[in-house]
């Protein structure tokens, strides 16, 4: 998964036309590490339709502020380089996938 920061995540997150998912996490987070495996899962499932990365926020501060994470994990869905939802926590699989579908089923509206 591509790791993000303040100097490249504009140029990156915007350029995509799809539906993206942002890891927000710090490295000293249990939860963020055991949610790792699972994101790879859902990577490698919707590789065609969902562009994943990772953000550092103890790194990327100033992104966080931007974005108000106050909770790692944080997965950020954006398009278009807007945020439309997230969820704030280590969930299962099943629940991150349903909101995967969730939003790819609204964008194509």
């Amino acid at each position: 998964m591509p790791a993000l920061s303040e100097a490249t995540f504009d140029g990156v997150v915007s350029k995509e036309p799809g539906l993206v998912l942002v890891d927000c996490y710090s490295e000293n987070c249990a939860s963020c590490e055991a949610l790792e495996p699972t994101l790879d899962d859902l990577e490698s499932e919707f590789s065609d339709t969902i562009r994943f990365f990772r953000l550092n926020v103890v790194e990327n501060p100033d992104l966080m502020g931007r974005f108000s994470l106050f909770s790692v994990p944080t997965l950020m869905f954006l398009h278009r380089g807007k945020p439309v939802a997230e969820i704030i926590g280590a969930f299962p699989k099943k629940t991150i996938r349903l909101k995967i579908l969730s939003l790819l089923e609204g964008l194509s509206e």
